[in-house]
């Protein structure tokens, strides 16, 4: 799960139906949202000679304003927001076409919850009348209130091309805070399709255009969403960075609501540091402010989060009744939109206390949920919960089907994370390029002008010209020298696995197809060894995932010392390494892996945690005339099956 806080204008989730005036206001169920503030000043007289004709006109304006602005998001009731834009209604002038459209585009980002087809085609009509009155701005807001319409009724993915419009529209009429707004829209869309590399430039721009704007709580406000950004894409402690500017920005204006969301991505984070205590902290915090402030929603969303940790710590049944009361909290909102992760918790649970066909219920429940909100992350955790469960019921074929889904997802979303790093790198390099040749065309300026005037006034000119011009080198060499360093770091992230230093699956498979073909070329032996690290999941589960990754390194790097410098190795999966063996039969290929596994049972791991030992299983295959990579890791991967099943700690030699 992941707070995400947009500025107040423009909160996709809450969207209203058309109300033409005159019409009564329908009373909505209770949303959490912060405390209640004060009532407005009171609206200064009409001035203006429209004023005079109209005399709601001007306090129509100035509530419009501190609605919009400053109040409507700290209501702390449905029925509160209501109540307040009907009494913005009552202040429209009749007749006021200008103004009825802006209290439109006002009652669309807040007039209703939970209703996304009334607000579809209320956002439809709006559009329609704005584009009618030829009013940029508010044809602007009205595509994205439509695409937080059709985000609602189909999908994250369909609700882009109205922000995009909205966008387009915002920049050809430059209004910057309309099209931060929508930046701010797309950029948090992106960030929850997965799609980081889209979403940061998007949100940074947002932020910027806040600033310039003058709406600064808006830029301190986005901070949070693009903390939760550079989380979910792996860069944790520029997330840290983010979340800790966002709570200094948060308790100094008293905004108690993004405090909360803020230590639930404090927790999140936290989890994936491995910091369980400190992750504890966060969420007993964020649950002590639900509470203090009456925010249902966020109690309910601490509930849940605090799940995890107590079931890494092997308290299943304390995690068990967290999860039911977080269930029943959100059942009582009416809100299903944590269904995903609740039933998936619910299934870990159950399974945590033994009972694997309870747990096998909510795993189908969380997959049915899931189906719909298409989160990867969440899908893999899915399949990999589900497998042990399958495995602990007897249906292997089941199990194995499901661990084979969780490698191909976890593969995918790895390869997604390095290639949305190294896209974002891009873009940064993109930019300082850019910058770098303003700079470039700045200084070659300057000089033209210092040429010029050495010329007119004196020779001594002309050394500064030439100072200028060294400058001038220094600064197309040192744009040369970091050009050469990006290039250098992208082509590591695109081949290199970023824990273990070693070739990834796409770079190790590339090369051993090329082995395989040069060796069917010359006719010359090559053996395949597929190693797994035995057990891998307890060391994860009892001591964290920084233990584990360290584990992953250490085996990496002994694997590299005990190789031959022309040997291929690479990481295929959570822990699974491939090794092609070029020039070597199989008599050879046994002693080599024999030095590895004995090595890796060798290896001193009591510096990361007591009594902390590793060994590998390792599957063999000699290649054949005609064979192809895949058949051979594939004969390979069949006798590391059989080295699990024999005990573990052992090689096994393809034998068909």
């Amino acid at each position: 799960m992941s707070y995400l806080r947009l500025p107040p204008a423009t909160w996709p989730a809450v969207f209203a139906l058309l109300l033409q005036p005159g019409m009564a206001v329908a009373a909505a169920s209770p949303s959490p949202s912060p405390a209640p503030v004060p009532a407005p000043p009171a609206v200064p007289a009409p001035q203006s000679a429209d004023a005079a004709i109209r005399p709601d006109a001007a306090a129509f304006d100035a509530l419009l304003a501190h609605l919009r602005d400053r109040e409507l998001w700290r209501q702390p009731t449905q029925e509160a927001v209501l109540q307040r834009l009907e009494e913005l209604r009552r202040l429209l002038p009749p007749g006021d076409r200008l103004r009825e459209l802006r209290f439109r585009a006002l009652r669309c980002d807040w007039g209703f919850v939970g209703d996304p087809r009334e607000q579809l085609a209320h956002a439809e009509k709006g559009l329609a009348a704005a584009q009618a009155l030829g009013d940029g701005a508010m044809a602007a807001s009205f595509h994205y209130c439509r695409g937080g319409a059709v985000e609602q009724l189909s999908g994250m993915t369909e609700a882009l091309p109205d922000f995009d419009r909205g966008i387009e529209i915002a920049r050809r009429i430059d209004d910057r805070a309309m099209l931060a707004d929508g930046l701010a829209l797309r950029g948090s869309t992106h960030s929850l399709l997965g799609e980081q590399s889209r979403a940061i430039p998007d949100l940074l721009a947002a932020q910027r255009l806040y600033q310039e704007a003058g709406r600064h709580q808006d830029a301190e406000s986005l901070l949070l969403d693009i903390a939760v950004s550079y989380r979910r894409m792996g860069e944790l402690a520029k997330a840290g960075e983010y979340l800790e500017q966002n709570a200094e920005h948060a308790r100094r204006i008293g905004d108690w609501s993004q405090l909360i969301g803020n230590l639930l991505q404090q927790g999140y984070l936290a989890e994936d540091q491995g910091r369980l205590d400190d992750a504890l902290a966060a969420y007993e915090q964020a649950l002590a402010l639900g509470r203090r402030h009456g925010s249902r929603y966020d109690i309910a969303s601490a509930h849940l989060a605090m799940a995890w940790p107590w079931m890494q710590r092997g308290d299943h049944a304390r995690a068990l009744a967290l999860v039911q009361r977080a269930r029943t909290e959100f059942a009582t909102l009416g809100d299903e939109t944590n269904d995903d992760m609740v039933f998936l918790r619910l299934g870990q649970a159950y399974a945590g206390l033994g009972n694997h066909k309870q747990a096998m219920v909510y795993y189908a429940l969380s997959a049915e949920a899931l189906e719909r909100s298409n989160n990867r992350r969440y899908l893999a955790l899915l399949y990999r919960a589900r497998a042990r469960s399958e495995r602990a019921l007897g249906q292997d074929d089941a199990a194995f089907a499901d661990l084979e889904r969780y490698i191909d997802l976890h593969d995918a979303i790895t390869g997604a994370e390095r290639g949305q790093q190294a896209q974002l790198l891009r873009s940064q390099f993109d930019v300082d390029r850019q910058q770098m040749e303003n700079i470039r065309l700045a200084s070659e300026q300057a000089l033209r002008e210092r040429q010029l005037q050495a010329l007119l006034q004196a020779r001594r000119w002309q050394w500064v010209a030439m100072a200028l011009a060294g400058v001038l080198l220094l600064l197309l060499g040192a744009l040369v020298v970091r050009q050469l360093a990006r290039m250098k770091r992208l082509h590591e992230i695109a081949t290199t696995d970023p824990l273990t230093g070693v070739d990834n699956r796409r770079s190790i498979e590339q090369r051993a197809t090329a082995a395989v073909a040069g060796a069917h070329e010359a006719g010359a032996p090559l053996t395949a060894l597929v190693l797994d690290v035995d057990h891998f999941k307890s060391v994860n589960d009892g001591h964290g995932h920084l233990i584990g990754d360290k584990v992953l390194e250490r085996i990496a790097a002994t694997f590299r010392r005990d190789l031959r410098h022309f040997d291929l190795l690479g990481r295929t999966g959570g822990e699974e390494f491939l090794v092609l063996l070029p020039d070597t039969g199989l008599a050879q290929a046994g002693v080599i892996a024999e030095r590895l596994r004995a090595a890796i049972e060798a290896m001193d791991c009591g510096d990361l945690a007591e009594g902390l030992a590793c060994t590998v299983s390792i599957g063999m295959a000699g290649l054949r005339r005609g064979e192809s990579l895949q058949e051979l890791v594939q004969r390979a991967d069949a006798a590391l099956y059989r080295a699990k099943d024999n005990g573990r700690n052992r090689i096994e030699v393809d034998g068909t």
